[in-house]
């Protein structure tokens, strides 16, 4: 059966949302726990409470959902989904890569042009292929929950604008606890917040204009790497800022057909085209 309003077949065994939010929120209070008996650790521009092990999360929870609806065989499929196969068009790839860069680009030349920020890149280029490497793991393991198992149910009920914000708020609170365990004020995680949601509402963007994971696991890679070299993250208005841009492009990137218009996940398509008996055609 097809949702003709979402493109997306609609299929039992597909993903249970709101089992994976319930999942990644009891399997996060161990490290949240962590975090506050632990002591932070500073990369770049970045406080990393010991909390931030979580991104093991999402996915762990995905892989355990996707075991108990189809066994070893659906685990297999969940992994797999880290690279598109086939990829999307070349553009969203370099778009999930260049947009955080040139959103952090911005960010800092209007703070340095108001006199919020410095010039001083807080990491060495010399580190930034451990940086990316250490992003591109992290990012992989949250996006096969967020944008592997989880978004392709939720774009079939609430859109892909309902979807970004209500997966993109979640994934904010979600983050609450550590950004609060380095001693992060109000006025820095409001500015944050907003623009951790609009990146989210262009994941589900990127998801829908290449049907696989890879764009959205590209984009929050870099985003992690961009924000690490970011001079004077930690003063409110940086994320404040950030935000405005981040917003602006998430309303760019909505205008777009290709990131409106949901289309099925390859590698689910394959699965349904294999299980589908000689013979038969889709509905």
């Amino acid at each position: 059966m097809r949702d003709p309003a979402a493109g997306i077949p609609a299929r039992d065994g597909a993903g249970h949302p709101m089992r994976f939010l319930v999942l990644v929120t009891a399997l996060s209070v161990p490290f949240f726990v962590l975090g506050a008996v632990s002591p932070t650790v500073r990369i770049g521009a970045l406080d990393l409470p010991a909390s931030a092990a979580m991104f093991v999360v999402p996915g762990l929870a995905a892989a355990i959902l996707a075991h108990r609806a189809g066994g070893r065989a659906a685990v297999v499929s969940l992994l797999a989904r880290v690279v598109d196969r086939p990829a999307g068009r070349t553009r969203w790839y370099v778009a999930a890569a260049l947009l955080p860069a040139a959103i952090g680009a911005l960010t800092w030349a209007l703070g340095w042009l108001t006199g919020q920020v410095g010039s001083a890149p807080p990491a060495a280029p010399a580190v930034l292929p451990l940086l990316l490497a250490a992003a591109l793991v992290g990012a992989a393991c949250e996006e096969l929950g967020w944008t592997g198992y989880a978004c392709d149910p939720m774009v079939r009920r609430f859109g892909t604008v309902g979807t970004g914000l209500l997966l993109g708020v979640f994934w904010a609170v979600w983050h609450l606890i550590p950004l609060l365990q380095v001693g992060h004020g109000a006025a820095w995680i409001g500015g944050w917040f907003a623009g951790t949601v609009a990146t989210r509402v262009i994941m589900v963007g990127l998801r829908n204009a290449t049907g696989g994971v890879s764009a959205a696991i590209l984009m929050h890679a870099m985003l992690n790497v961009t924000v690490a070299y970011l001079p004077d993250y930690d003063r409110p208005a940086v994320p404040f800022m950030s935000a405005l841009f981040t917003v602006a492009a998430a309303v760019g990137v909505l205008r777009l057909g290709a990131c409106r218009r949901a289309r099925p996940s390859r590698s689910r398509v394959r699965d349904e085209d294999a299980a589908r008996p000689h013979g038969a055609t889709p509905d």
